[in-house]
C-alpha cells in the first residue's frame, strides 16, 4: 500500500527560501507532470507527422525524453545539499517534478484512465463481428496467435537450454523462464485497440485488408484473454489456494452476471427510452460511469487488471448512437487526448539504456523476432494457402497485427508496479515498440494501394454504356434532406420498360461511437414497419415509394455504410464495381452546414469531412460521378414532374470528356413529356484569323461534334428540346453568357473540366475558386454570387489509374 500526502497549502512550484528539487510540492508537481506529458508528445508528433508516424510513437518518445538516461540524467548541481561523502547532490532536469517521491499520484491517475480508455474501446467494438466472422477469420486469427506464441516459446526454450544467461551482480539470471515468458506473451499478443488505431490513421478501416486485420486482431485478443483466465485458474488450483480460487470464481461470475443480466438490459432500455435526435440523460451517463468503477473492482478481485472488467462492460453495451455515441463523446477528449498520454509516458519514463545488459539484449531480440515472424507466417500459411488471400495482402496484415498499443502499455505498467520486470527489460520492450511502429507504419502506408483492386476493372461511363441493360446508378445519401432532389433527378432520366433504371442507394453514416465499419444491406422483402423508424428507414421508404410509382421501370436496392469519412470512398467505389454502375450521384453542398443560399437547415455534418470524401471519390471512382448541388426553388422540394411543374434543364457544353458525359445524361431526358432540355454550346468565332485561334485536340473536337450531331438528330422530333450555339471570344464573354442564364433553369448540367479552344476559357480560372473540386464552370454556377435557385449537376468522367 502506498501512502500519498498532498500539501494543499503549497507555496508554488518550490519553496523559494533556497533552491532544492526536494522542495517541489506534490500538487504543482502533478500539474507540471500532466502538462509535460500532454504537450511534449504533441510537439514531437508535429515533427514526425511528415514521416507517417502514429501518435503512439510520439507519446512513448515523450516519456523516454523524461527518463533517467535523457533529461533525467544528473548533470545539475544542488549547492544546498550534500551527500554523506560531502559531494554536492546532482539532479536531472526532470527530477524536479518526476522524482520517485512525486510520481505516485500520476501513476494512480494513469491506471485510473486506462480503465475508462479500455471501456471506451470495448464500447466501440461490435461483438457481432465474432458472430458474423467466417471460418476464414477464425482460422487466420487462431494461426496468427498460436504460431507466434509457439515460435517465441520454442526459441525461448532453445536459448534457455543451450545458451543459458549468466548471473548478474545480484545473483539473478535475467533471461530466465519467467522473464522470457513475459517477452513471448507481450510480443505474441495482438490487441484490437492497437490495430484499430493504426488502421484508422492509415484510412484502411473499411478496406478488405483492414476488415480482415480487425477480425484477426479481435479473435486473437479473445483467445489471449481466454488463455490468460484458464492459466490463472490452473495456477491457483495447482497451488491449492482454495479460498483464493473461490474468490476468483465468484468475482468473475458476479462480473459476468452483472454485465449480462443488469448492465446490458438497462442500457438497452436507456436506448429505447431516448427519442431519436435527443440527448441521453445525464443520469444514465452517471449510472454507467459508476458501473465502470464497479466492474473494475470486480475484475481486480478476479485476478485480472481492472481494465479487463471495464472492457467487457463496454463490449456488452450497445455501440453507436445514441448511448454509445454519447459515452464516447464524454470520454474521448479527456481520456484519449489528456490522460492516456500519461499512461504511455509513464512506461517511457521507466526506461534506462544503461540498465540493459548485452547478453540479455541479444536473447530478448531473438525471441521478439521469432514472435514477429510467427504472426506473419501464421497469416501467410492460413490466409494465402487456404483462403485465397494474396501474398502482398497477407504480408501487410502480418505487419499490421505486429503493431503494439495501449493494451501492451497497460500490461507493462502492471509488471513494473508489481516488480516482476526490471528497468532493463522494460527498456528493451519499450524501445522495441518504438522501432516496430516507426518502421512498420510508413512501410504499410507505402505498400498499401487501395486503387489496385480497380486496375483490372474497365471503367464505365455514360457515353459508352450499353443501352440494352438500362441505366445502373449508385445514389449516395448524406441526410434525408437530399432525397427529394435525387428522386426528381432520377424521374427526369425517363426510365422505361425498354430502358429500365436500377438504383443502388447507399446511406452514408459517419462512424461515431463504434470501432468497426459496417456495410449493411436492407432488402425490401425483409423490411417491416417500425414504431420508431430511424433516418435510414425514412430514406428507404421514400425511394420505395418512388419504385412503386414506377413499377416495372425502376428497381431499388438499399444499403447503408457506417465508416469514417476519410475512407468512405472505398465503400462507394467497391459497390460501384460490384454492381457495375455507370453513374454515381453524390449530393454536395459547397457552403457550410447552413448554406449561404438559405437552403435546407441541414444536420451538423462537417463540410470539411464531406469535401475530403468528395475529393477521394473523384480520384478513385470507377465510373462517372454526378455531383448534385440542390437548389432552393420549389422544384427542388417536389419529387414529381408534372404539366403544372415541368422541369427546365440547361446543359452548358464547351467540350471534353466531362461535358460529353453531361450531354449523354441529358439525352435520356428529352423523351420525358414534362422535361424541357436546352443545350448551349460555346464556340469560338470562325471568322477570326488563325493567329487568334488556337485549336484544341482534334480528336476531342471530333468526339464533341459526333455527340452534338447525335443529340440534334434525337431532338428533331422533340419540340421541347433544342440546341443553341453561342460564339464567345474569351472567358469574360463566356462568363457573361452563363450569368445571363441564372433565372432560366430548374436544373443546370455542366462538366467538371472543359477541353475546348483555349481562348474561350482563358481567364476563367484566374483568381480564387470557392470550391476547386467542382471545376471552373461548376464553381461559377454553384457559388453564392451566381444567385440562382436552380439545382446544379456537375459530371466527372472517370480517369484511368496507372
Amino acid at each position: 500500500m502506498t501512502k500519498i500526502c498532498l500539501n494543499d497549502q503549497a507555496n508554488g512550484f518550490m519553496q523559494f527560501h533556497h533552491f532544492s528539487a526536494s522542495k517541489f510540492d506534490p500538487l504543482p508537481s502533478l500539474a507540471l507532470q500532466i502538462l509535460a506529458l500532454s504537450l511534449v508528445p504533441r510537439f514531437i508528433h508535429k515533427l514526425l507527422s511528415p514521416l507517417n508516424q502514429p501518435i503512439f510513437v510520439s507519446q512513448l518518445l515523450g516519456g523516454i525524453l523524461f527518463s533517467p538516461w535523457v533529461l533525467g540524467y544528473p548533470f545539475l548541481i544542488d549547492l544546498n545539499r550534500q551527500d554523506k561523502d560531502g559531494n554536492f547532490v546532482r539532479y536531472g532536469i526532470t527530477q524536479f517534478a518526476f522524482n520517485s517521491e512525486r510520481i505516485d499520484v500520476l501513476d494512480i491517475l494513469a491506471h485510473f484512465s486506462s480503465m475508462f480508455f479500455l471501456f471506451k474501446v470495448g464500447l466501440q467494438m461490435d461483438p457481432g463481428v465474432l458472430k458474423k466472422a467466417s471460418r476464414r477469420h477464425y482460422v487466420i486469427g487462431f494461426c496468427c496467435y498460436f504460431l507466434s506464441f509457439g515460435f517465441g516459446g520454442t526459441i525461448r526454450n532453445f536459448l534457455i537450454t543451450f545458451f543459458p544467461d549468466e548471473k548478474d551482480k545480484k545473483g539473478d539470471i535475467l533471461f530466465n523462464r519467467s522473464n522470457s515468458d513475459k517477452l513471448t506473451t507481450v510480443f505474441s499478443m495482438t490487441s484490437f485497440p492497437a490495430v484499430h488505431c493504426i488502421l484508422n490513421d492509415l484510412n484502411m478501416l473499411n478496406s478488405e485488408i483492414g476488415q480482415l486485420a480487425s477480425s484477426t486482431a479481435m479473435i486473437s485478443d479473445f483467445l489471449r484473454l481466454f488463455k490468460q483466465f484458464a492459466f490463472l485458474i490452473a495456477s491457483v488450483y495447482k497451488h491449492q489456494h482454495k479460498t483464493e480460487l473461490i474468490v476468483i470464481v465468484l468475482s468473475f461470475s458476479g462480473l459476468i452476471i452483472y454485465i449480462l443480466l443488469i448492465a446490458r438490459p438497462a442500457a438497452l432500455w436507456m436506448v429505447k427510452s431516448t427519442p431519436e435526435g435527443s440527448a441521453v440523460k445525464e443520469l444514465y451517463i452517471s449510472l454507467i460511469m459508476m458501473s465502470v468503477l464497479l466492474c473494475g473492482l470486480a475484475s481486480e478481485f478476479a485476478g485480472f487488471s481492472p481494465a479487463v472488467g471495464t472492457f467487457f462492460l463496454g463490449l456488452a453495451l450497445p455501440d453507436g448512437p445514441p448511448l454509445g455515441e454519447a459515452l464516447v463523446h464524454k470520454l474521448d477528449y479527456l481520456i484519449t487526448v489528456f490522460f492516456m498520454p500519461l499512461n504511455i509516458g509513464m512506461v517511457g519514463m521507466r526506461t534506462d539504456i544503461h540498465q540493459v545488459r548485452r547478453k540479455f539484449l541479444w536473447r530478448a531480440l531473438v525471441t521478439m523476432i521469432f514472435c514477429f515472424i510467427g504472426k506473419i507466417v501464421g497469416i501467410m500459411f492460413a490466409g494465402v494457402r487456404y483462403f485465397g488471400v494474396s501474398r502482398k495482402d497477407g504480408f501487410l496484415i502480418g505487419l499490421i497485427v505486429n503493431l503494439k498499443g495501449i493494451v501492451e502499455i497497460i500490461m507493462l505498467n502492471g509488471w513494473v508496479e508489481d516488480k516482476v520486470t526490471d528497468l532493463g527489460m522494460n527498456t528493451v520492450i519499450v524501445l522495441s515498440f518504438v522501432v516496430i511502429a516507426t518502421v512498420v507504419t510508413p512501410l504499410v502506408n507505402y505498400m498499401y494501394d487501395p486503387s489496385r483492386k480497380f486496375l483490372a476493372y474497365k471503367r464505365k461511363n455514360m457515353v459508352s454504356r450499353s443501352n440494352s441493360l438500362g441505366l445502373h446508378v449508385l445514389v449516395c445519401v448524406n441526410t434525408q434532406d437530399d432525397v427529394p432532389a435525387i428522386i426528381k433527378l432520377l424521374e427526369a432520366s425517363n426510365p422505361t420498360k425498354i430502358y429500365p433504371l436500377k438504383v443502388f442507394i447507399l446511406h452514408l453514416i459517419e462512424l461515431v461511437g463504434r470501432a468497426s465499419p459496417l456495410l449493411t444491406a436492407h432488402p425490401l422483402s425483409k423490411r417491416s414497419s417500425t414504431a420508431k423508424p430511424n433516418e435510414t428507414d425514412r430514406i428507404i421508404s421514400a425511394f420505395e415509394k418512388f419504385q412503386q410509382w414506377n413499377q416495372k421501370t425502376v428497381t431499388i436496392e438499399p444499403y447503408s455504410t457506417t465508416s469514417p469519412y476519410a475512407s468512405m470512398h472505398n465503400d462507394i467505389c467497391t459497390m460501384s464495381v460490384d454492381k457495375k454502375t455507370s453513374l454515381v450521384i453524390f449530393p454536395f453542398h459547397p457552403q457550410d452546414t447552413t448554406s449561404l443560399r438559405n437552403d435546407l437547415g441541414r444536420p451538423a455534418i462537417s463540410n470539411r469531412n464531406i469535401r475530403i470524401l468528395f475529393q477521394n471519390l473523384l480520384g478513385s471512382s470507377p465510373c462517372t460521378v454526378g455531383v448534385l448541388i440542390e437548389g432552393n426553388n420549389q422544384q427542388a422540394k417536389i419529387t414529381s414532374i408534372s404539366p403544372d411543374m415541368p422541369l427546365n434543364v440547361t446543359v452548358l457544353f464547351f467540350g471534353g470528356p466531362d461535358d460529353r458525359e453531361a450531354l449523354s445524361f441529358a439525352t435520356n431526358m428529352i423523351h420525358h413529356p414534362y422535361v424541357f432540355v436546352t443545350v448551349i454550346r460555346f464556340l469560338f468565332p470562325t471568322n477570326l484569323s488563325s493567329s487568334e485561334s488556337i485549336d484544341y485536340n482534334i480528336g476531342q473536337k471530333l468526339l464533341d461534334d459526333k455527340l452534338i450531331d447525335y443529340f440534334k438528330r434525337k431532338v428533331m422530333q422533340v419540340p421541347t428540346s433544342k440546341v443553341k450555339e453561342i460564339y464567345v471570344k474569351d472567358g469574360s464573354e463566356a462568363i457573361w453568357a452563363i450569368r445571363s442564364l441564372h433565372d432560366d433553369f430548374d436544373l443546370m448540367i455542366v462538366g467538371r473540366k472543359q477541353i475546348t479552344e483555349s481562348n474561350i476559357i482563358s481567364g476563367l480560372d484566374d483568381g480564387f475558386l470557392e470550391c476547386e473540386e467542382l471545376g471552373v464552370i461548376g464553381d461559377i454556377v454553384s457559388s453564392s454570387d451566381y444567385k440562382t435557385d436552380g439545382s446544379i449537376l456537375i459530371f466527372h468522367h472517370p480517369t484511368d489509374i496507372n
